[in-house]
């Protein structure tokens, strides 16, 4: 007799099939009372490893023993012509159909469960909620306190490199910003900016050497996900922001691979000298928008920074970048703030070309690529390109609330009224989260709303931002479309008060209003 005849007469091939079906029902009946009362993973993968253990005992078991009326025996024990195999073979055969049906109950119990569970409305049950984070300002705790413009530009390129992320949702600068120097809480925090995480650090430096602090906080319990003290030489921090981002999207455990997340967190120079000068660039970039009276003088200066990182590398594709932004706003006319009244625009242009063509040359990556070339579009107004740039970058980077904006003004100036109502919804969603999400909604929703209620959804966000000049400023305006001047007027004494003498259009439109033309 072969073997094959033999394993058959054996039973061994029904009773492999058999503990197979068996095992498997056991697991998928294991796997739902689990899941019910919320146990680990592991102890599912604990019992499959013990049935997978236990499979060649089981074939050994039917080889060499048969089951017979006086109990268990050796197989070499049993008279042929007493054996009873081809009856336990019978048996087995129902067994198995038994199994059979049994598994196909237990897939339909559970499709019928997980399609029903939670109503028509319910998420897809692979869904999952964003990752969400706000970086917060590090805190400059060194003694002299002339650490703000590292301490401040080092979380904005942290969030600058996480924006980067496709599943991590990073609040606006402008959102997380506003907390500096605030003692709140970090839950309070949290649920204001509505992020499931924080992530805070602070700063001190001492001659050569730097100490920063980085702590990634689960706001539910004030869990720390993630902690690092970094204490080096000032030659190494790019060092550091490399390695802060990389690990705080690693301790997310977002989607990118290693590789991806290794360029995800990459400063863009390896000159020290430059990065230092490109942060205190972003510093005086920022206070330009903050600084009452002195936005001006303030953008030159950031603008001389991004300059002389340029210059000590020309491969730095964002000091490039800023750059060529200064001259954006320069070409501007509708701005207040730019501070080379005297340069011809002709110039100003050739200035912004020269600067953009670098930032395209020295592209990190092909969406670092796509955004400044959506750059240049729209400075030479060429917007159904600049449209289609835009778009073809958000699906690469979503979460660039910025380019968004970019792209709701390349749309309202082709019209596109339609395509600006979803941006608004997007907006909408996220106003009471998100400080750059509102300003956006505002400055945009009087295009094609109703003018009171775009009024209205402005004054909502003063209510929640109450000292953001962006959001008086645009908000005010809704106000004048809507002819609801008492309230405009209101809100022009407070935007004066916040800062004095530095806008302008504010006081034109009041005058208008006034028929003082």
């Amino acid at each position: 007799m072969s073997l094959f005849e033999e394993l058959k007469r054996r039973n061994v091939f029904r009773v492999g099939i058999a503990y197979l079906l068996l095992g498997w029902a056991v697991l998928q009946g294991a796997d739902f009372m689990l899941d019910l009362v919320g146990a680990p993973d592991w102890v599912i993968r604990t019992l499959a490893v013990i049935g997978l253990v236990g499979f060649p005992f089981a074939l050994f078991f039917a080889w060499a023993f048969e089951l017979t009326p006086e109990g268990v025996k050796r197989e070499s024990e049993v008279d042929r012509s007493q054996s009873v195999s081809p009856q336990t073979g019978k048996k087995l055969n129902g067994v198995i159909i038994g199994l059979l049906l049994v598994i196909i109950v237990l897939m339909a119990v559970e499709r019928l469960f997980y399609a029903g569970a939670g109503g028509p409305d319910a998420e897809p049950v692979m869904a999952e909620a964003p990752k969400t984070i706000a970086v917060l300002p590090f805190a400059d705790l060194s003694q002299a306190q002339d650490q703000s413009w590292f301490a401040d530009g080092l979380a904005e390129e942290i969030l600058n490199a996480l924006v980067r992320v496709p599943d991590l949702s990073v609040t606006a600068r402008t959102s997380s910003f506003s907390y500096k120097g605030t003692n709140k809480p970090i839950s309070e925090i949290a649920a204001e900016l509505g992020v499931a995480h924080v992530l805070e650090g602070s700063v001190r430096s001492a001659g050569d050497r730097i100490r920063v602090t980085a702590q990634l906080i689960r706001a539910s319990d004030g869990f720390h996900l993630w902690s690092q003290n970094y204490d080096r030489d000032v030659a190494d921090m790019i060092g550091i922001q490399e390695d802060l981002a990389r690990n705080i999207a690693t301790a997310l455990e977002t989607s990118m691979n290693p590789a991806a997340l290794a360029q995800m967190a990459q400063a863009g120079t390896e000159s020290v000298e430059a990065y230092q000068e490109y942060l205190r660039g972003l510093q005086g970039q920022s206070d330009a928008f903050t600084t009452q009276g002195q936005g001006e003088q303030t953008l030159d200066k950031a603008y001389m920074h991004f300059e002389k990182a340029r210059a000590i590398d020309p491969n730095f594709f964002d000091a490039h970048v800023q750059a060529a932004h200064y001259w954006r706003i320069e070409l501007t006319p509708s701005r207040t703030d730019s501070g080379t009244s005297g340069v011809p625009p002709q110039q100003m242009l050739r200035e912004f070309n020269e600067r953009i063509g670098l930032a395209i040359d020295n592209a990190r990556t092909e969406a670092d690529r796509i955004r400044s070339l959506a750059d240049r579009a729209m400075v030479d107004l060429r917007l159904r390109e600049a449209r289609q740039l835009l778009e073809q970058y958000l699906e690469l980077r979503p979460n660039d609330e910025l380019a968004r904006f970019e792209l709701a003004n390349v749309l309202g100036m082709l019209s596109e009224l339609q395509a600006i109502r979803g941006l608004l919804e997007h907006w909408k969603a996220k106003m009471q989260t998100d400080h750059f999400s509102a300003a956006s909604l505002v400055n945009e929703a009087y295009r094609i709303m109703d003018p009171s209620e775009a009024a209205d959804l402005g004054l909502q966000a003063v209510r929640r931002w109450p000292n953001s000049i962006s959001m008086i400023y645009q908000t005010h305006r809704s106000l004048m479309w809507a002819g609801r001047y008492r309230e405009a007027s209101e809100l022009a004494a407070r935007y004066e008060a916040l800062v004095p003498g530095s806008d302008p259009m504010v006081r034109v439109r009041e005058a208008c209003a006034a028929g003082d033309r």
